[in-house]
């Protein structure tokens, strides 16, 4: 419960712009504010992530740009299917666009080897790094989904698969401040995810 508390709190950041922004700031102080504790890049702590093209993905890859975020896995039969058929919505709509990244989060390393995951875009129809999807320790793994995306992801032995993990999708603006969280299960909550990009992209690139 304390988990979807903070899914659905919004910090006011104090001054008149942060006021007039469309979109709120969401989660408490330490993710709302433009100051990252010390030991963090672009809003995130440091880490190196494969991607399914054999890439090393680090915050510095990702400078600058609005990021659609989840977790999962991908032998994965159930809340997946949804977070994967509403990121495809995305990247037909992004998926030329380099202004933005879709970042999914693999949960199992073991069995979500770089082959796998590459083969999984394929099959996604992504074929190129604007849709990356990640895989590393899930030392790493585990407190990213908590600490940057207000998400969960974690081994449990007890769930189809093995882990357990939110369906949520974060939307991420190039401050990694988080501006929406969307219900994948929810068709009406993607599209509320895409219009909430085109008014992302006029606060932070149309000015």
């Amino acid at each position: 419960m304390s988990l979807l508390a903070l899914l659905l709190l919004a910090v006011s950041c104090g001054d008149k712009n942060t006021r007039e922004q469309a979109l709120p700031v969401l989660g408490p102080p330490a993710l709302a504010s433009n100051n990252h504790p010390s030991g963090e890049t672009e809003g995130f702590p440091d880490f190196r992530l494969e991607d399914q093209f054999g890439g090393m993905i680090s915050p510095d890859s990702l400078s600058g740009q609005l990021i659609v975020g989840d977790f999962f896995f991908s032998s994965c039969k159930g809340i997946c299917r949804d977070q994967l058929t509403g990121l495809k919505k995305v990247y037909a709509a992004y998926g030329q666009d380099d202004r933005i990244r879709i970042v999914s989060h693999s949960i199992d390393p073991d069995n979500d080897t770089r082959d796998a995951l590459l083969a999984y875009a394929q099959n996604a129809g992504v074929m190129n790094r604007n849709w990356l999807f990640l895989r590393g320790d899930t030392i790493d793994v585990y407190p990213l989904a908590r600490g940057s995306y207000l998400a969960f992801a974690e081994s449990d032995s007890l769930a189809d698969g093995g882990y357990t993990h939110s369906g949520y999708l974060s939307l991420l603006d190039p401050q990694r401040r988080i501006r929406g969280i969307y219900d994948a299960a929810q068709p009406d909550e993607i599209d509320r995810l895409l219009t909430d990009i085109r008014l992302l992209f006029a606060e932070t690139h149309d000015r």
